[in-house]
């Protein structure tokens, strides 16, 4: 009498190759099962679940910065100095004077916000400083001297010029006397201004871009060609949308400038703009409460972010207005979301050798780093899988195991239709038995910790 022999049930194999990024565009029926359709505080660019981007310490950036800036300057002995200028919540402004190696007030003023840039006014080195309800401020390493000027909400040097945006006249961009950015005179062939009346809106921003000043305006970009004589200027009217600009978001990016607006994020190379990150249209919330940077070859951009969720992760658990940050590579176009951070400046830095990136995250000053942590406290981190029906929607699966390798622990989550069972997985390779049943699968790795390494799992599942 033979054998009776019972079939087994063939297994299969579901293994996610690497992560490989996040859409919460497109249903999750579309979307691939190693794309994750919520994603935070993690950097998946190398294939791997690792720390995303924060903000930690600097020993030269003081605790109270609200916003900072490195400023270069030879004093009267002929040497070459360095300086960091900063502003506190209060809205005052302190320096480190090197020479005595301590902070020093500037003034015992409360300034509102403050916007600076360097240059080099009658062959020395100083701050161009403006704010609100200020005159053109200029400071020399020891003081202010403020002068008249028009009430500026942007500025930008270009072919020895300053050009500005006003509060006041919101529809002119103004121009400062060649190579004298102290005098606005627009008697004669001193300063003057240029007034734009058309359906693009007001003038908000503007940036020199390589031989031309760029003017973003509420719905659109104007281009002003401005070499050497007032007279010769001209202007081009460039891009319109429907949506909005928002120009706290404007940044110049290497070979192009990257902003976002009512309708997403744009790239401008001069003459056109190009959405980016589509897939991300509905994560991002458009408003002007943001700032932007561009360091190390990135765009940052700290904003506001919905993650659609019940989760309050860092700066979440108070009232906040930013809570997230996105850094996205310009050239490779790889990207990472990091939430739970309340950034409310940024400022690409470099100081006595060093490069970093400058932020102020809830009234504390820092840098951004890569460790996945709000200074000593390190952010939840979390990704998810689209629900899949690994392309047998009519078959029930059996899940089987889950083999997982990472270097530190996790908690892995999987949804099996409407049953959810969550493993606390170890350092390491490990083989995680399971048995479930369904038609659809979701995952979701979450970590608590810093030094995070989660290489992509398999699943092995029967189905019948």
């Amino acid at each position: 009498m033979g054998r009776l022999k019972i079939p087994s049930a063939a297994k299969y194999r579901k293994r996610i190759k690497s992560f490989v990024g996040l859409d919460v565009k497109r249903d999750e029926s579309v979307v691939d099962f190693s794309c994750a359709t919520r994603c935070y505080n993690f950097d998946f660019s190398s294939g791997a679940l690792k720390d995303g981007y924060g903000i930690g310490n600097h020993a030269f950036v003081p605790r109270e910065a609200l916003r900072y800036w490195v400023y270069r300057f030879t004093n009267a002995n002929g040497e070459r100095l360095e300086q960091y200028i900063y502003q506190q919540p209060s809205g005052h402004l302190r320096y480190y004077d090197p020479t005595q190696d301590r902070i020093k007030y500037v003034a015992t003023v409360a300034y509102e916000p403050i916007e600076a840039l360097s240059y080099r006014l009658n062959s020395a080195d100083v701050l161009l400083v403006s704010c609100k309800g200020r005159g053109l401020m200029v400071w020399d390493g020891l003081r202010f001297v403020e002068h008249k000027s028009p009430a500026i909400t942007s500025m930008a040097l270009h072919y020895e010029r300053l050009f500005v945006t006003s509060a006041d006249q919101p529809t002119k961009i103004f121009f400062s006397d060649d190579l004298d950015p102290t005098n606005w005179n627009t008697d004669g062939d001193a300063g003057g201004f240029i007034e734009l009346l058309d359906e693009r809106g007001d003038l908000n921003k503007v940036v020199s871009f390589g031989n031309y000043l760029y003017i973003f305006r509420d719905h659109g970009i104007s281009r002003v060609t401005a070499y050497g004589d007032q007279s010769e200027f001209a202007v081009t009217g460039l891009f319109v949308t429907a949506g909005r600009i928002y120009p706290s978001s404007i940044c110049k990016c290497g070979a192009c400038i990257m902003f976002l607006a009512s309708d997403g994020l744009y790239v401008f190379d001069g003459y056109d703009c190009t959405r980016r990150l589509v897939n991300l249209d509905g994560l991002i919330v458009p408003d002007d409460n943001c700032s932007a940077a561009f360091f190390g070859g990135k765009y940052y951009l700290a904003c506001r972010m919905e993650f659609g969720d019940e989760r309050k992760v860092g700066c979440e658990t108070d009232d906040c207005t930013v809570n997230a940050l996105l850094v996205y590579d310009v050239t490779t176009g790889e990207y990472s979301v990091s939430r739970g951070l309340n950034i409310t400046a940024l400022s690409a830095c470099t100081f006595r050798g060093e490069d970093f990136l400058a932020a102020c995250d809830g009234g504390r000053g820092g840098v951004i780093v890569r460790n996945g942590s709000r200074f000593e406290s390190v952010l939840d981190k979390h990704w998810q899988s689209p629900s899949s029906d690994f392309g047998t929607p009519d078959r029930v699966k059996t899940l089987r195991e889950v083999y997982t390798d990472a270097v530190c622990k996790f908690d892995l989550t999987l949804t099996a239709d409407d049953k959810t069972k969550t493993l606390n997985v170890l350092n390491g390779a490990c083989r995680n038995r399971v048995n479930m049943s369904c038609k659809r699968l979701s995952l979701a790795i979450d970590v608590y910790e810093s030094d995070c390494n989660v290489r992509a799992p398999t699943v092995v599942y029967s189905s019948r």
